[in-house]
């Protein structure tokens, strides 16, 4: 109960700094985002367009249903309430295994996720696709743990297409979607180790990056040489001999959060990173209760971020590209949790009787 009462205060109070912003537009929309290219692109600008994202808006605006705030309190509606209440259900575990009193705290945890309300406070893609995101992951788990074929075929099909719409968003996202989702089948997570996966990810990739494979997104990266921000790492990956070093810099950087440029990157730290560090050594630790699920996520995870990591330098960027390897971990974090604590009383039990029998 204590977490629900905790989720709906936070919703409480999300709502009142959103309506007190949309009652200041000149705080709400202040200038130099991306809301203000999407809605000057929907309104129609002639402008390039790099997603569906802008497209959606601007059909929206042609049916006469597209406002800048009406579609800001959508997406504040599935940031604040809808994407809570979807984690919860991706975190609970089914059958026996089942708590939903400590999936619980995944409501709260995600509700205090700073980058994400950040996202809700415009037109930004980012919620939309987070929320497409997570619909893939319940038809990723229902095509592995319903009990009807057809159910399991339907839920793959819905897989499929919720891919496609997540390519649409954003090409690399989708990709690495449908690629976990063949892959997954292939790559058991409870085996993961430092020289079955780490190591050779790594030579694998130096490889193609000796071979000119990673030019795309190294192309890309160069992008950020134009802009010379203050939170952009500044590693450009030069030679084959310090990609290696180059990449784990990155890696900790990026990913884990250990890059602090200015005072609100060590508060992401402390509120977003730290939470995840802590998660994904719980996770590795555990790794022996993972089921399939927990091995698409993991999957996932690695395509994923590989690509971003590649291709991004800023760290500001990188809080956005991160919500689906934080929000991944989280939910499997809780998975696992349920199915070690089921196991370990099975166990006991099992002991117990055992003893009872002699």
């Amino acid at each position: 109960m204590i977490y629900i009462l905790l989720f709906a205060a936070l919703v409480f109070i999300k709502i009142c700094i959103f309506s007190f912003l949309t009652m200041n537009p000149q705080v709400f929309f202040s200038g130099g985002n991306d809301g203000d290219y999407y809605d000057a692109y929907a309104r129609g600008a002639d402008l390039v367009t790099s997603s569906v994202w802008p497209d959606v808006l601007r059909g929206l605006n042609e049916f006469g249903l597209y406002s800048r705030q009406g579609v800001s309190f959508a997406l504040m509606i599935l940031g604040v309430i809808v994407i809570p209440m979807l984690v919860v259900r991706l975190s609970t575990e089914q059958g026996a295994a089942r708590n939903r009193n400590i999936s619980y705290l995944a409501l709260v945890m995600i509700s205090v996720y700073p980058t994400l309300f950040y996202y809700t406070l415009d037109i930004y893609r980012d919620v939309a696709m987070l929320f497409v995101f997570l619909l893939g992951l319940w038809a990723v788990r229902q095509s592995f743990e319903s009990d009807c074929l057809s159910s399991r075929l339907t839920a793959a099909v819905m897989v499929l297409l919720l891919g496609g719409v997540l390519f649409l968003l954003r090409g690399y996202l989708g990709f690495a979607f449908l690629i976990a989702f063949l892959g997954c089948r292939l790559v058991a997570f409870r085996r993961f180790g430092l020289f079955t996966h780490v190591v050779p990810i790594l030579l694998v990739l130096n490889f193609f990056f000796a071979l000119g494979y990673l030019q795309p997104l190294m192309k890309y990266r160069s992008l950020f040489d134009a802009f010379q921000g203050g939170s952009d790492l500044g590693i450009r990956f030069d030679t084959v001999y310090e990609f290696i070093p180059d990449f784990l810099l990155n890696f900790f950087g990026q990913f884990l959060g250990f890059f602090f440029p200015s005072f609100s990157a060590v508060v992401l730290f402390f509120l977003e990173s730290l939470p995840f560090c802590i998660g994904l050594i719980y996770l590795l630790r555990n790794r022996r209760y993972a089921n399939k699920f927990v091995d698409f996520i993991y999957v996932f995870s690695v395509v994923y971020a590989l690509i971003w990591l590649l291709g991004n330098d800023n760290l500001g960027t990188a809080t956005r590209l991160r919500m689906y390897n934080y929000v991944g971990v989280l939910i499997a974090c809780f998975i696992v949790y349920q199915r070690k604590a089921y196991f370990i009383q099975a166990a006991s039990l099992r002991r117990d009787g055992s003893i009872v029998r002699e």
